[in-house]
């Protein structure tokens, strides 16, 4: 072989091994990039998940947060729903013990209102019972059978039936009328009472008996639930106006009290602004 042949054959096999290095380099590029791009879908694949996943998360949060901010909006609602009913029935019994109070003082009979309990007292300036009696004296009957009359005229206004023209602001505002005898503090030495809680309740009876003899519409007058508006109870010597530390035969202390109680909140209907909400899709 001459000397030009051989450097043409030396020529050839760096040619041929440059080519392979750089086929080879191509070819390492080119993973590198597959590995490059196939990372690049992979991480943005995980971003736009966790963007999605956090849209969906603020979504809920902001529903969740909505949801809530609704509930205490009708919590709300409901809340002043009961104080406002509270509210205006004290107003309400307070104006109806001041027409009671008025008309009778109109015919001549004195009664004494307590308003934080509601409470129209019948003492001695009204009906005054005799130590250790059960019953009233004529005089004090004819002064009672006023009451009963007063009585007719102002509460049906608050049964549940109402009266026409006392409008529907009122009707059903009533739930109860106890009839609460009382006595003073002296104890009974036999006779036909056991003790003063016999003797109060007796006495509380007796008013009521009477009054639903005189004025039998009484009897009548019905709660929203449908139930009697009267009752009776007795307290013996147990809730004095005046307390005495030793046996007082005090004649402020035996009485009879009619005591008033409104019709709770919401009974017999849903609150106003409780109902709006409702109506509108807020639970």
């Amino acid at each position: 072989m001459t000397r030009r042949q051989a450097s043409a054959t030396v020529s050839d096999d760096d040619g041929s091994g440059y080519l392979i290095s750089v086929s080879d380099l191509m070819a390492g590029l080119l993973f590198v990039f597959l590995i490059t791009l196939v990372a690049f879908v992979i991480n943005f694949r995980i971003a736009t998940d966790e963007q999605r996943a956090a849209r969906e998360d603020a979504l809920t949060q902001k529903e969740r947060a909505e949801a809530e901010r609704d509930a205490a909006r009708t919590e709300k609602a409901r809340l002043e729903a009961v104080r406002d009913d509270l509210t205006n029935a004290r107003q309400m019994r307070d104006q109806m013990l001041e027409d009671i109070r008025q008309r009778l003082e109109e015919r001549g009979i004195r009664v004494e209102i307590d308003h934080d309990h509601g409470v129209l007292r019948l003492s001695e300036n009204a009906i005054s019972f005799e130590s250790s009696r059960a019953t009233l004296r004529k005089a004090e009957q004819r002064k009672l059978r006023q009451i009963g009359a007063v009585l007719m005229e102002v509460l049906p206004c608050y049964a549940a039936a109402g009266d026409g023209i006392c409008g529907e602001r009122t009707r059903g505002k009533l739930e109860a009328v106890f009839i609460e005898g009382h006595t003073d503090n002296v104890p009974l030495q036999g006779g036909r009472f056991d003790d003063n809680w016999d003797l109060s309740a007796q006495r509380a009876m007796y008013t009521y008996r009477l009054l639903a003899e005189w004025e039998p519409g009484l009897a009548t007058l019905r709660n929203l639930l449908g139930q009697p508006l009267f009752s009776v109870s007795g307290y013996g010597d147990g809730r004095p106006v005046i307390d005495h530390e030793q046996p007082t035969a005090d004649s402020l202390n035996r009485r009879i009290d009619l005591r008033f109680i409104m019709a709770p909140p919401q009974a017999g209907r849903e609150p106003a602004p409780v109902r709006d909400l409702r109506e509108r899709g807020v639970r």
